[in-house]
């Protein structure tokens, strides 16, 4: 069996041995090998440091990449970008609560920038920068603007990547690098880290006189300690001398970071240290000793406490609780177990909740299936009834209603034949015409070589039933509607004219949901996602005698 001994002598013997070995050591090296060991011992010092370095810029960067994640996977900020449609007023302020959110009030170190692909949505938690403006910047002009670099073959591939050629200064403040996120192809998420956002001992507290910041696949460089020297690896003649410089790469980015060695400044520094060195010596034993007893009973108190609350917690006391004694390393220890505490608290309470709400999803799910069912079979029962008793009207109405209902929710294609579309269109027309009697007249033409072409779901229907609700309705007299479909030049042809109120001037495309024209806009924007330039979207109006909307999409084939 090993001797026992107290925590106190061992303490002594460490402090002992940690002083006086090293001190030897580091003497005897110097008068034997000179320069040759101070270089070598700088360079294993640089290296431990560039090390610490590159993981502190990794955790920092890893900080930030999450945050944008968050803003890419948000569902508010996704909603807003898809819609297309700068948000305002509540929406508005519900957005930008969740940026801060996201932020976590890091905003006086970073600045998170949102904006949609075609630039029309554009949020930040700072004012909005102009660069990233794409209404107004085409940013191929811009080679330090991070939205230029997105379009390069060398991140069109990329979810993220990290740009350092940007140094502009934002808000009071430098930009150290920025990270850009893709939002899927709706937009992208753009957080500019600032230099108050890197770690303050960065450089080693002096060690290294200067830091550098390396970008592997665009050779651009910037220094983190002189921070108004940044561009070419030509503005750096340091990076020419390799045995000056120690570099180390960030893990799960492309980029570098170098530190560069002051040997002239540490030789003369050596000598005079090694005179302090000798002189610490001797009163550094004296009190090491006082000190060892001093703190070998602090850190057993502590162990005590620590070891008393983790056994609480091993005997299901879930309310265990370490307060912080004022010395970091134990204050790490308790803090880390106060949150593992909580955690596990708050997984017991979401697991609960998951629970609740799987029992509630199933509930639903069998609702959602039994009530399609029954509404068909109202509709059934309705035709019988009215069939029975003589009444063609109901009949008909029950049997297009039932086209209708049963169209959208048995069918869930994108693409319809045209055949299918006028069907669908004819049913709602039918209704409608039951519904105003003589007053309205419609007529539907299309060669019969095009029935079977596919064409997106939904997107005649709406336009007829735009026609009766914003241009017949408040029209009196006789009501006309005309649906036409042709071919031309490999593309489909729809067209939809009415001699309802019309208007002095058609709406465009920003205004037709403040118009009330939401089915116009719907169908717009699919076709804008589907077909991007190859459609086109006309409106012709004149107030009084009706308007014309023509639709013109390629040509996809038969089913």
């Amino acid at each position: 069996m090993k001797g026992r001994t107290t925590l106190s002598k061992r303490l002594i013997i460490y402090f002992l041995t940690v002083m006086i070995i090293p001190f030897v050591i580091f003497v005897s090296s110097y008068l034997i090998t000179g320069r040759e060991t101070l270089s070598k011992v700088l360079d294993d010092q640089a290296e431990v440091m560039i090390a610490s370095d590159a993981e502190s810029m990794r955790a920092v960067i890893e900080e930030y990449r999450h945050k944008s994640y968050l803003v890419s996977s948000n569902a508010l900020i996704r909603s807003a970008l898809l819609n297309g449609v700068q948000p305002e007023g509540d929406d508005a302020r519900a957005i930008y609560e969740q940026l801060y959110s996201i932020m976590s009030g890091d905003t006086y170190l970073a600045a998170l920038s949102v904006v949609s692909s075609d630039g029309n949505v554009r949020m930040s938690t700072h004012t909005f920068p102009e660069k990233y403006d794409l209404r107004t910047h085409s940013n191929s002009w811009d080679e330090t603007n991070i939205l230029s670099l997105a379009d390069r073959s060398t991140y069109r591939d990329k979810q993220w990547f990290i740009s350092i050629m940007d140094h502009r200064t934002e808000n009071g403040h430098q930009v150290a690098f920025s990270l850009l996120r893709r939002i899927d192809t709706l937009g992208f998420a753009i957080i500019d880290i600032y230099m108050d956002a890197l770690p303050d001992d960065l450089g080693g507290n002096g060690f290294f006189s200067d830091m550098i910041l390396i970008d592997t696949k665009v050779y651009q460089a910037c220094s983190l300690i002189h921070t108004q020297n940044y561009g070419s690896f030509s503005e750096f003649p340091a990076l020419q001398n390799k045995g000056n410089i120690t570099v180390r790469p960030i893990p799960n980015t492309d980029l570098v970071i170098a530190g560069v060695i002051s040997i002239d400044v540490a030789e003369t520094s050596l000598n005079s240290t090694l005179l302090t060195l000798s002189i610490s010596l001797a009163v550094g034993i004296a009190i090491s000793v006082l000190l060892t007893l001093l703190f070998s009973r602090s850190i057993s108190k502590r162990f005590r406490i620590i070891n008393s609350g983790m056994k609480r917690f091993e005997q299901g006391d879930f309310t265990t609780k370490l307060e912080t004694t004022g010395i970091y390393e134990f204050d790490s220890l308790s803090i880390a177990f106060n949150i593992m505490v909580k955690r596990i608290e708050s997984l017991i309470a979401r697991q609960r909740e998951e629970e609740a709400k799987t029992a509630e999803a199933e509930r639903k799910v069998l609702e959602s299936q039994m009530n399609p069912h029954f509404l068909f079979n109202t509709l059934s029962t309705i035709k019988a009834l009215a069939r029975l008793h003589g009444e063609d009207q109901i009949y008909t109405i029950a049997v297009r209603l039932g086209k209708l209902l049963r169209y959208s929710v048995n069918n869930h294609r994108s693409d319809d034949t045209v055949k299918e579309s006028l069907e669908l269109v004819e049913s709602y027309l039918m209704i409608q015409r039951i519904r105003f009697g003589d007053r309205l007249t419609y007529s539907i033409a299309c060669p019969e070589e095009l029935m079977e072409t596919k064409i997106p779901r939904l997107i005649i229907q709406p336009l007829a039933e735009n026609a009766v609700i914003h241009g017949l309705e408040g029209k009196t007299g006789e009501w006309n509607l005309m649906i036409d479909v042709s071919e031309k030049d490999d593309h489909i042809i729809i067209k939809v004219q009415d001699n309802g109120m019309g208007f002095d001037s058609p709406p465009d495309f920003e205004s037709l949901m403040e118009n009330g024209h939401t089915g116009l806009y719907n169908i717009r924007r699919r076709l804008e996602l589907r077909y991007r330039d190859d459609f086109s979207f006309d409106i012709k109006s004149e107030k009084g005698r009706g308007t014309t909307i023509s639709l013109r999409i390629p040509q996809r084939g038969e089913l």
